[in-house]
């Protein structure tokens, strides 16, 4: 029986460490479960952030896409205007050139700059393109052909 009780008192004493550690370590335990509870809050915290301020940020590119649109029909509207309001003074334009003498005609066309001798002479009738063209020297003539032959296939 004696060494029952050595075994008993080991026990004890066995006992009495386990429980003192369980009680030295559970202010541990719960200091970690704080921590791991107040890490996540923080975690949430910061996601929660991320998402509003990538929300935030989504709202104000959607508002620029929008103002960018508005812009580029805007743009479209005026360069619309603008080429109805030139495509009116070139036929103005290309009446006058038409209503004189091809010669008249031919000699008055060979000042301008090309591209815009190519443009009146794209708005006249063909017989009277045709006469200015013939009236012009042939190599202004020839260049300014090829150029609206280029201009149309644009």
């Amino acid at each position: 029986m004696g060494k029952d009780k050595k075994m008993g008192y080991g026990w004890r004493i066995f006992l009495i460490i386990l429980f003192s550690l369980t009680c030295s370590l559970l202010p541990v335990a719960h200091n970690l479960s704080c921590n791991l509870s107040f890490a996540q809050e923080q975690k949430q915290q910061q996601e929660s952030m991320e998402e509003e301020r990538l929300s935030i940020i989504k709202s104000d590119i959607q508002r620029e896409v929008a103002h960018n649109e508005k812009l580029k029909k805007e743009i479209e509207e005026a360069q619309k205007n603008i080429d109805e309001n030139t495509k009116e003074r070139l036929l103005k334009v290309s009446k006058i050139y038409e209503a004189r003498p091809a010669e008249e005609a031919a000699r008055r066309l060979e000042k301008l700059d090309e591209n815009t001798a190519v443009d009146i002479i794209s708005m006249l009738k063909p017989r009277a393109a045709g006469g200015i063209l013939a009236q012009m020297d042939s190599d202004k003539a020839a260049s300014i052909s090829k150029k609206i032959i280029t201009k149309g296939k644009k």
